[in-house]
């Protein structure tokens, strides 16, 4: 039994008149009536009673148009939905992220790529680095968005985003006052940080600012979140540097943010995706990730060259 079949016969119990059925779909009325018998030989029952006079549906037939009109709505709505996913504007694109991402980019990317897709679902999944990194060997995320640059000859990354840490202290810190941190003045302070399993890379980047400056903390703290640092923080119990982004969106009673002394420490984010994926869905949204990627440090280059400006 074919679909082919059941728009025939559909076509017959519609206007209940072979003639007309077979001027609706443009086939000859002997080859129309051939087709109905076969589909009535395949179904073992008759479904159409034939007269001179009339064409009429038995209860069979009935019960069979009924059925025959969902899968021929069905078989049309799968081959739309094929089409769409074929040409990238529906299906859907699983995300790896962590708390940077969350707290810059994914909002931008994520209303962007509605627009331009509207049919398609984006599923965001808060992941860690570590674990980013094994689901997408594993094909169960299709693009993650990490801190880290895997160097793995499977994966493709860009750069996302460049942005300053900034300190962050507790609001009755001594140097709270302070319009900027020099990293040598927290030397004392324990250290708050997430750990090299948990954000691998942004660890060396915090050390490597003080180790920079002259001075290693005595004490560190680590945990997995940033956002969890930045409450320890609230708790005084230390000190820490997180991206300048978390200082604009991330407002916690007890603590400041505060400039670092130039130069100040970067932090990278970067977009990391499978080379062998080619769905037509996830390349559009590769493409907007290097779309977003233009926009971000393109704006971050013109902010800078404006602070330059100020100070000369």
């Amino acid at each position: 039994m074919e679909i082919r079949h059941l728009r025939y016969f559909l076509a017959v119990a519609e206007e209940l008149h072979f003639t007309r059925a077979a001027s609706l779909l443009h086939v000859a009325q002997p080859a129309l009536s051939h087709q109905i018998r076969q589909l009535e030989e395949e179904v073992g029952v008759q479904l159409l009673e034939r007269t001179k006079r009339r064409v009429k549906l038995t209860p069979a037939g009935e019960v069979f148009r009924n059925r025959a009109r969902v899968v021929v709505e069905q078989a049309a709505r799968a081959a739309s939905d094929a089409v769409k996913v074929g040409r990238g504007s529906a299906g859907s694109v699983a995300i790896g992220v962590g708390s940077t991402a969350i707290w810059s980019v994914l909002p931008e990317l994520v209303m962007r790529f509605r627009q331009i897709a509207r049919a398609a679902t984006v599923d965001i999944r808060e992941m860690e680095p570590s674990d980013q990194l094994e689901a997408l060997r594993h094909e169960s995320i299709d693009v993650g968005i990490m801190a880290a640059k895997p160097r793995d000859p499977e994966l493709e990354s860009i750069l996302i985003l460049r942005e300053k840490l900034v300190a962050v202290l507790p609001a009755r810190h001594a140097m709270a006052h302070r319009r900027r941190i020099d990293l040598k003045l927290l030397a004392t302070d324990t250290l708050i940080l997430p750990g090299r399993l948990g954000m691998p890379g942004f660890n060396e980047i915090v050390l490597g600012a003080f180790e920079r400056a002259g001075h290693i903390p005595a004490e560190t703290l680590t945990t997995r979140q940033i956002q969890t640092v930045i409450c320890l923080v609230a708790g005084r119990l230390g000190v820490a540097l997180v991206p300048e982004s978390f200082g604009r969106n991330m407002q916690v009673k007890g603590v400041v943010y505060r400039p670092i002394t130039e130069p100040a420490p970067i932090a990278e984010l970067n977009a990391v995706w499978r080379k062998n994926n080619k769905l037509p869905l996830v390349t559009r949204f590769q493409n907007e990730l290097r779309l977003l990627a233009e926009r971000r440090l393109r704006r971050g280059a013109a902010a800078e060259q404006t602070r330059m400006d100020e100070i000369y």
